[in-house]
């Protein structure tokens, strides 16, 4: 017992200190009167639905500067082309290519991702995902840190608290939130731990330098594990929160879409000890004191006022890094949504953590994820 309430601390002594470099970070915002070219690039797998917001979106960025917009098919089987093909018509600006151009060494979207980056015609590349909705001022702001030095910029995403919404789509809200606190919390330790395919850029040059996509390619997604690597070749990153750089992600409706989406990230994190190993344990001895939680609970049940007190403790804490969080990213929530996260989340936890390691037999838009 004594081992699983030492699990218990040190987790509540990583939210602390997330907490603690939320409040003393600051980021400054990085203005530049220059306007180098950036090429804007997403990779699509059967869009057609979302395809037409995201080519609105681009067309409106208010950059004064070179900007192209490379759309990659990622062997798409509905209209996604014909739309493509439809814009390309209107606006050269717009270029088509295909992941079947790709090397045959990797895997899925960073296949499509690796056409892109390599048909591209500038240095500064910035990625967003089909279904994300981009401010128009979004290539502006981040073509100011690019300016500044940076070669790895992490954007930051949130899921639209509009209605309509669901117990589905709040959970996957708050917890994409404190998701993305953390990550900004994490640059103040040196540099950002994770970073989103729906907001992120990075030089062309630092993914030569890095080998492309070739030392990750065991992982499912392009994001973190890149980052990862990159950030142990010496690149230089910083998490963004300028508000007008914030980029609006898909909202889910359906619990098996968005389990099936977790599961990836997860089944990445489990890998991660190939890059950081730092990063790796605390994602590992925070995933030990979830499944620690209900066993403290459970063998403690007849003590009241110790239960209460762990009970109430984790809530207060895991709490004020959400408020601390959102307040410095002027993100504004209500009580009942977290509660609703924080009542779900241990199971939530357990569940996808497990999943996690059954990921070869999970689809993705109709195509296996390994």
């Amino acid at each position: 017992m004594s081992f699983l309430l030492f699990l218990f601390i040190l987790y509540l002594v990583f939210l602390i200190a997330f907490i603690y470099a939320t409040l003393r970070l600051k980021l400054k915002n990085h203005l530049h009167d220059q306007a180098p070219g950036i090429s804007i690039i997403v990779a699509i797998r059967n869009g057609q639905e979302s395809l037409p917001q995201l080519i609105d979106d681009l067309i409106c960025q208010n950059y004064i500067g070179p900007l192209e917009f490379i759309l990659v098919d990622d062997q798409s089987t509905d209209q996604t082309k014909s739309i493509i093909d439809s814009i390309i018509k209107k606006d050269n600006r717009f270029k088509y290519f295909s992941s079947n151009e790709g090397s045959s060494n990797l895997l899925t979207k960073k296949k499509a991702l690796d056409v892109g980056i390599n048909n591209a015609s500038h240095e500064y590349l910035l990625f967003s995902d089909v279904d994300c909705r981009i401010p128009s001022s979004w290539a502006k702001v981040m073509s100011g840190y690019f300016m500044s030095g940076y070669e790895y910029l992490v954007g930051f995403s949130l899921i639209n608290f509009k209605k309509p919404n669901n117990y589905i789509s709040i959970f996957q809200r708050i917890d994409f939130l404190l998701l993305m606190i953390m990550c900004r919390a994490s640059n103040y330790f040196g540099y950002p731990l994770a970073s989103s395919g729906q907001n992120q850029g990075f030089t062309k040059s630092l993914y030569i330098r890095a080998g492309g996509f070739s030392k990750i390619n065991s992982f499912i997604g392009d994001d973190t594990a890149f980052l990862q690597h990159c950030n142990n070749i010496g690149c230089k990153s910083i998490f963004i929160d300028n508000q007008e750089s914030y980029i609006t992600s898909r909202k889910e409706f359906k619990l098996s879409k968005f389990l099936f989406q977790r599961i990836r990230w997860v089944a990445d994190a489990n890998k991660l000890w190939k890059l950081n190993l730092n990063f790796f344990l605390i994602l590992f001895i925070s995933f030990l004191s979830f499944c620690a939680f209900p066993i403290i609970i459970y063998n403690n049940f007849s003590n009241y006022i110790f239960v209460g007190m762990i009970v109430v403790i984790k809530i207060i804490v895991e709490f004020l890094l959400l408020y601390c969080g959102a307040n410095k990213l002027s993100i504004k929530f209500k009580l009942y949504e977290f509660l609703w996260w924080e009542l779900l989340h241990i199971p939530y936890i357990a569940i996808v953590g497990i999943l996690s390691y059954f990921v070869r037999f999970f689809s993705w838009r109709g195509r296996r994820l390994i």
